[in-house]
């Protein structure tokens, strides 16, 4: 199925934030597939996982900030807490395009109607950085041979995730990443610690992330005949990169 989804959102904030950032929050320059395939699930109102959806990442933003911002934490059995404070790095300004390919063209059909009639306030990243425009279309996934281009070589449009090899294959630089995609649960024993031994007390579930290798590619990069000439872009020529 040739029949792709494509997306032009825009938030006037996002935030996208990196593992084990704490005290001062750190984000991604785009939405990690994990929060986009969240986004998808979300829209076909799915509590269960869809394999084998596919999706391309790519944008831009105006600015990088960051705020002050004051928490109260609590611990168990505490009524009043105490403050936390910490610093939230945050996107100005962020357009995105993202292409999607469902594995089915039920779900494909299925999704175009969700996203063209939404059945909340559509976000990315946290509930409050609303979508403030999304521009929903039926694309298509079309082949282009770099050799039928002028001086073999096409631009990026967009700043882009790219997969690891890809961006190998047509020697394209970038900050490398690790992005979490699909996740499944997985459980593990959970253990309380009393008078220096270990007291097995239930069973924790948490979320085992599969694990992609990036490359975050400025835009303007120019992309030109190497191993391969052949690259996927839509009918506007936006390389895709998916994500599989």
């Amino acid at each position: 199925m040739n029949r792709i989804i494509k997306l032009k959102t825009f938030q006037e904030k996002a935030v996208f934030r990196t593992p084990y950032s704490m005290e001062i929050i750190e984000t991604y320059p785009l939405p990690p597939y994990s929060t986009v395939l969240g986004f998808i699930h979300d829209m076909l109102s799915s509590s269960q996982t869809i394999d084998g959806i596919n999706i391309s990442v790519q944008g831009k933003y105006g600015n990088l900030c960051r705020e002050f911002v004051r928490y109260h934490k609590y611990k168990a059995e505490e009524t009043e807490g105490k403050p936390y404070p910490i610093i939230v790095t945050f996107l100005v300004d962020l357009e995105l395009i993202i292409h999607i390919k469902m594995p089915s063209a039920e779900l494909h059909n299925k999704l175009l109607a969700s996203l063209l009639d939404p059945p909340y306030f559509p976000y990315l990243g946290r509930p409050e950085d609303l979508i403030i425009n999304m521009e929903v279309n039926e694309d298509e996934e079309l082949e282009l041979d770099l050799s039928t281009t002028e001086g073999g070589e096409i631009k990026l449009p967009y700043n882009s995730y790219i997969r690891f090899d890809m961006a190998e294959t047509f020697e394209i630089e970038g900050i490398p990443y690790m992005l979490p995609a699909y996740y499944k649960l997985v459980s593990k024993p959970k253990y309380k610690s009393k008078r220096g031994r270990r007291k097995r007390e239930n069973l924790e579930i948490f979320r085992n992330f599969e694990m992609i290798k990036v490359i975050y590619a400025q835009a303007e990069q120019g992309i030109t005949e190497r191993q391969i000439r052949i690259i996927n872009t839509d009918k506007e020529g936006i390389p895709i990169w998916w994500m599989k």
